[in-house]
């Protein structure tokens, strides 16, 4: 222990803390949910998998499909752009 030595002798401690002993928490591990269990047994079959990917959908298309949605997106807020410009004073979305 460090003693500081312009402390009032009220202050500095001679006698350690005593220390605390934490009660050791048994591991407890949790029980899988009925969902759980119903979701785990239907993973297990691969032409629900197959299934599932087929009926993915994407929320960008594909190749010229996604320059169009680009482009269409670029007329669509136009407008906001233009103006946004003219807050700042800078043409940037020309």
């Amino acid at each position: 222990m460090v003693s500081i030595q312009r402390l009032p002798s009220s202050i500095q401690s001679s006698s350690p803390k005593p220390r605390v002993q934490k009660p050791e928490a048994t591991p407890v591990t949790p029980q899988p949910t009925v969902v759980a269990k119903a979701v785990a047994s239907t993973v297990r079959d691969p032409e629900v998998i197959k299934e599932a990917h087929s009926r993915i959908q994407y929320d960008q298309p594909e190749g010229k499909s996604r320059q169009a949605v680009d482009s269409y997106m670029g007329v669509m807020h136009h407008a906001r752009k233009e103006e946004l410009s003219s807050l700042v004073g800078v043409d940037v979305y020309v």
